[in-house]
């Protein structure tokens, strides 16, 4: 590829995340405010069941709309995508989701749930409170404390280090790594399970990718990372300086 091909991919592509990524994301939120609006019709938030539905739209609507937004005033990058892979597995990662409308299609057996009788209530449970409330929320904290340096592809902007990124490198991705496994445990079966399986490998190389893009550009980033978790915060933390003072 030519350095003048190169850079009109490098313009087409922004401007696609820029405007039609944001529009895409901007539906996704009008979608919401009518599923909202349609739990909400006729029915009353004392029911256990539509108050958590409800909660759950409202904040995949406050989710898909922030999104949309900041994709749209984001900060230009300041090192934008360098090679195919950091274009094209955000976009695996970002609309992976549609897969689960096909389900049906899948055969009878990898559908049947596998989890013990006894468990199958606590499993789902757990699976929509990480569904509903527990990663949207997380994933939500983490973008707006990102806000106009949060983007789709994988690009150089603003390190952010306040907020959840005081603990956690991808507190984004934490909330989506608790929303799939919340998935994962609400529909127990096979194809559920080897869909997540997927859907996460993909999620995590695709944090991979960003931190070697962040880390080959950014020496804040490099010494950012040796004091916080990658996806899940770290419990505790030794600074470098700890075993030069044993060695001594």
């Amino acid at each position: 590829m030519t350095p003048a091909l190169h850079r009109c991919l490098i313009l087409v592509f922004g401007y696609a995340e820029k405007y039609l990524l944001s529009l895409i994301f901007f539906g996704l939120a009008c979608r919401e405010f009518t599923n909202t609006y349609f739990t909400l019709h006729g029915h009353s938030l004392a029911e256990t069941a539509v108050f958590l539905n409800a909660s759950h739209h409202l904040v995949s609507l406050a989710l898909d709309l922030i999104t949309g937004l900041v994709l749209l005033i984001g900060f230009r990058p300041s090192v934008p995508s360098t090679t195919f892979k950091s274009i094209l597995i955000p976009l695996i990662v970002t609309f992976y989701p549609a897969i689960y409308n096909f389900i049906q299609q899948f055969p009878p057996l990898w559908q049947i749930d596998l989890c013990p009788v006894g468990w199958q209530k606590s499993f789902v449970i757990a699976g929509f409170s990480c569904i509903i409330l527990i990663g949207p929320l997380i994933a939500l904290w983490g973008l707006l404390y990102l806000g106009r340096s949060f983007g789709i592809f994988v690009t150089m902007r603003k390190v952010v280090l306040t907020g959840p990124y005081r603990w956690v490198r991808h507190p984004m991705y934490l909330g989506w790594v608790i929303i799939y496994i919340g998935v994962a445990l609400a529909n127990f079966s096979a194809i559920y399970l080897a869909l997540v399986a997927i859907q996460l490998s993909i999620l995590l190389y695709r944090a991979h990718l960003e931190e070697t893009h962040l880390a080959q550009h950014s020496p804040e980033y490099r010494e950012y990372m040796t004091r916080t978790g990658f996806i899940f915060p770290r419990l505790f933390h030794v600074s470098p300086n700890h075993f030069k003072n044993r060695a001594s």
